[in-house]
């Protein structure tokens, strides 16, 4: 899946590009890029603890997997809350790219964590 998710990174990398280069100027997000690389570290930690966790049981890995879909979502909310009270003008703009480049990446991991576990 390293691959994958780089490749899929850089997708989004370009996107976001695009996205700044021709949406008007009160939408571009200027941290759209820190937030793919956000996700890129943040899944590639998950599925580094995962593949783990599949190695043990399958009932860990469902408790693993619970628990890091749980605690992901909370951070997720916390570095919204920060941005959102660090820097209120930009606030929509953040949030909007944040969360459009969040359910990309959940789309992505859910569809390469059931190909994964298809597998064995």
């Amino acid at each position: 899946m390293k691959k994958k998710l780089l490749v899929f990174s850089a997708v989004l990398v370009v996107l976001c590009l695009l996205w700044n280069y021709f949406l008007d100027i009160r939408w571009q997000s200027p941290h759209s890029l820190f937030i793919v690389l956000y996700f890129f570290i943040t899944a590639a930690l998950a599925h580094r603890i995962l593949v783990k966790a599949t190695a043990q049981s399958p009932q860990i890995f469902v408790r693993t997997y619970m628990t890091l879909t749980g605690l992901r979502l909370f951070l997720n909310l916390i570095v919204i809350a920060v941005y959102l009270v660090a820097n209120k003008p930009g606030g929509k703009s953040f949030v909007l790219a944040f969360l459009l480049i969040y359910f990309s990446f959940l789309v992505f991991e859910v569809i390469n964590t059931q190909k994964d576990l298809n597998k064995k």
